[in-house]
Parts: C-alpha cells; structure tokens; sequence
C-alpha cells in the first residue's frame, strides 16, 4: 500500500526518459541566468541608493519608462530578423559585455563606488539603473519566449516547476555567496568586491548561452516544436515569404496587445502585479536605505532578501508548482496566486510594520517567481509567434514598466499624507487590483482551456485584420 502511494507521488515529479536533456538544459540555463539576476539586483537598490539617492527611485522609474520604449521596438524588429534562440544569445551576451563595461566604470576611484558621495548626478548610477532596467524587463521575456516557443501545455504543466527549481537553485548559490562574502569583507574591502561581481555576472551570462547552444544541438528537432498547431502555423508562413516590413515590425506587438482581448487581459495581469511590488518595494527600500549607511551593508541586506526569497521559492517550485500544475490543471492554478495576494494585504492592512512589509514582499515575490509565473506562462502557449514573441516584449516589459510608472505616481503622491494613512491607502488600492485580477485570471483560464480542447491558435483569428491595418499605417507613414 505504501509503495503504491510512493509511486503516485513520486510520478508527480517524474521526467520523461526522452525529455530529460531538453529539461535539464533549460532548467541549467535558467538558472545560470537566475544566478546574474540575483548577484546584480541587489546592486542595482544600493548602487543607485548610495551613489544617486533612495528618493530618486520613483523619478528613476518614471524615466525608466522612455528609455524602454525604443528598445522594446527594437526587440520586435529583431523577432523578424533572427531565429528564436539566437534573441536568447542577443540577450545574454550583450548584457554580458555590459556587466564587463560597469566593472570598469564601479572600480573607478572618482566615477565607481569609492566616491560614497550622494549626488543626483552621478552619471554613472543612473547609467546602471537604466542598464539593470533594460536586464530586469527582458530577463523573463527573452527566457519564457523561448520556453513558451519549444514546449506545448502538457510539458509546460509537467516540467516547468522543476525549470523553475533550476533558477531558485541558482539564485539560493549566488545570494548566500553575496551575503556571507560581504559579511566578513575587511573595512573597505567592499569597493573591490562588489565591481567584481560584475565580472561573475557575466561570466554566468555566457555560460547561459553556451547552454542554450547545447540545447539546441542536443536536443533533436522533433522535440523543439512546442504547441504543434502553432508549428505547423508558422512553418506555412515561412513558406510563403511572409514578412512585414520594418515599420509593422516594430509596432506589431502593440498593435496586437491592443487587439486581442485575450493578450491585454495578460497584460492586466502583469500590470496588477507590478504596481503592488513597486508599493512595497518602495516603503522596504526605505527603510534598508535607513538602516544600513554603507553601499556593502544595504547590499548585504538585499543578499539575504534573496536569499530567503529563493529558498522560499526552491521549496514552492519543486513541492508545489509540478504537483499542484499536474493535479488541478492551469486553469484552476491560475486563480491561487491572486488569492493569496489578496490574503497578504489583508494581513498588511491589519498589522501595518516594517517586518510585515518584509515578509509580505518576500513572499508576493517568492511565489510570483515559482508559481504564479511559470503558471502566467502557459497562456502563451497556444498563441502565434508575434504574440509569444512581440506582444509579449509589450505585455510584460513595456507593461510592466507602465506599472511601475503608475505605481511611482502613487508613491509620489502618497509622500504629501502622514506615512501611516499613506501605507494604508497604498494597500486599499492595492486590493481593488487584486479584486480585478482574480476576475481577469478566471476569464483567461477560460480562455486558454476553450482553445486547448479546440486545438485552436489564439491570435490567429487576429491575422488579417491586424496585417490590412499596419500596412495602412505604414503607407500613411511612408
């Protein structure tokens, strides 16, 4: 009887023979990406907070937003212009050559981190805040594109957990080795430490890419087709010499989000959640600027942030998000995360501190990072490539800056009222989004199980339409 029950739960998390590589290959380049993203977030608060100033962060990010702006169009053109690994390359080795541009300028005496000077305008924190913006916004994009591109639902209920265990195992390394590093660092010592792990980051950025090429040449071509109705889409189109020129290229996944129904209530989701993260990071970033004088202490202090976060997130991605995807379905998953958010600000609101703060942005990120967004990234699945690939650039990196604007606007905004009712107003409104998300959540999950059971592709309904008016406009334009 025993044995019996074993080998239920253990089929929970269990490989397929033929899918091991393709798996583990994803898995090690994600977490080779993951282990950059969590040496060079928590650079990226004290960098900025200690060389420009904390208070700048909102203004930071309003800004943020239009210099994301042309990138993002760039990136759609690129969609049309390379193969979707070789985006994955673009983003790893360029961001790869940055981290090695900003050791330099940080071990600077007079421009790097030795000059503890406060000042609006060091060029080179704003500079370093815009290249970690431009990291942070098609980090996920350029990695779940791919993902979303090579595997159909069932592997992406099956294995995307332990994909996602790969990026926690990653970060869990870097961040402990960040925070016990900088711990017992001699007086001073952090102003060589910390430019050099700039030098590991992109070390890891080119590891990253080396997988990625594995991937690629391991993995045969059969196993790499991802949603077969969506395979068979695209190949006919490439067929035919299908391809919009520069002008519809670029502006093609905006003209979809707005479109299709099913992409911006997406988008809705990813703007919902970003507004709540930019509230409470903004009041925890405050208080760490407070706490901790020193560039290395508030780094320290944003090591262990991570480190909690992702060992949070290893146990909620391997025990939670492969079993519970296989056992109640994405649709149903679908709806948990926006509950749980729900049930953390009702805490916030309740007992408004400054650990609660902590733990409650701990945790929104934690299971966002493990659960919520692998769960997110199914809907992409069974949609065309501009969706998987143009629209999602818009979607989560434009969108998610648009949030981040709006939630800075409120933090702006709250800063005129007594802290206390601006924290509780923050949360108040943070609640009426999250009300909206569960309903938006409910309705795609409808969605995406109607086209499932109907082999359908979303987006291509969308096709001619969408084509018939950008050419307007790109006639207009020219």
């Amino acid at each position: 009887m025993l044995s019996k029950v074993w080998s239920k739960l253990s089929s929970l998390w269990e490989i397929k023979k033929e899918f091991r590589t393709k798996v583990l290959l994803q898995a090690l380049t994600f977490l080779l990406m993951s282990a950059c993203l969590v040496i060079w977030k928590p650079l990226k608060y004290s960098v900025f907070s200690k060389m420009v100033g904390a208070s700048m962060v909102p203004t930071a990010k309003l800004y943020s937003f239009c210099f994301l702006i042309p990138l993002i169009l760039l990136y759609s053109r690129l969609v049309d212009l390379l193969r979707r690994h070789h985006l994955l390359y673009c983003f790893t080795l360029v961001h790869g050559i940055g981290g090695i541009v900003f050791f330099f300028l940080l071990s600077h005496p007079v421009y790097g981190i030795a000059n503890t000077q406060v000042d609006t305008t060091r060029v080179v924190g704003w500079a370093y805040y815009f290249f970690m913006e431009s990291f942070d916004a098609f980090f996920s994009t350029s990695f779940w594109a791919f993902a979303d591109s090579i595997n159909n639902p069932k592997d992406a209920k099956n294995y995307y957990g332990i994909i996602v265990s790969g990026s926690k195992i990653g970060g869990i390394l870097t961040s402990a080795f960040l925070y016990f590093t900088l711990a017992s660092l001699p007086l001073n010592g952090e102003f060589v430490f910390i430019p050099r792990m700039f030098l590991f980051g992109s070390i890891l950025l080119f590891a990253a890419a080396f997988s990625i090429y594995l991937l690629v040449k391991k993995v045969p071509e059969g196993k790499m087709h991802g949603y077969e109705q969506v395979y068979q889409l695209e190949k006919k189109k490439t067929k035919k010499g299908i391809g919009p020129n520069w002008f519809h290229s670029c502006v093609d996944g905006l003209w979809i989000m707005i479109r299709n129904p099913y992409v911006l209530g997406i988008f809705s989701l990813v703007f919902c959640y970003e507004i709540i993260i930019v509230v409470f990071d903004y009041y925890v970033q405050l208080q760490a600027d407070q706490a901790y004088p020193s560039i290395g202490g508030m780094t320290g202090y944003y090591a262990l942030f991570y480190l909690i976060m992702n060992g949070i997130g290893l146990a909620i991605s391997f025990l939670g998000t492969t079993p519970i995807l296989r056992v109640l379905g994405i649709r149903l998953s679908l709806m948990i995360f926006p509950v749980m958010c729900l049930g953390m600000l009702f805490v916030t609101m309740a007992v408004p501190g400054s650990w609660i703060l902590f733990a409650v942005l701990i945790g929104l990120k934690a299971v966002n990072y493990a659960f919520n967004h692998p769960t997110r990234e199914v809907l992409y699945i069974p949609t065309t490539k501009d969706i998987k690939f143009k629209a999602k650039a818009w979607t989560d990196a434009f969108g998610s800056r648009i949030a981040k604007t709006s939630g800075s606007v409120l933090n702006l905004f709250m800063k005129s009222l007594q802290p206390a009712i601006a924290l509780l107003s923050s949360v108040g409104i943070c609640m009426g989004l999250t009300s909206f998300w569960i309903v938006v959540s409910y309705l795609l999950g409808r969605k995406l199980q109607h086209a499932l059971d109907n082999k359908l592709v979303i987006g291509e309904e969308e096709k001619e339409p969408t084509e018939n008016t950008t050419s307007t406009m790109a006639a207009t334009q020219e």
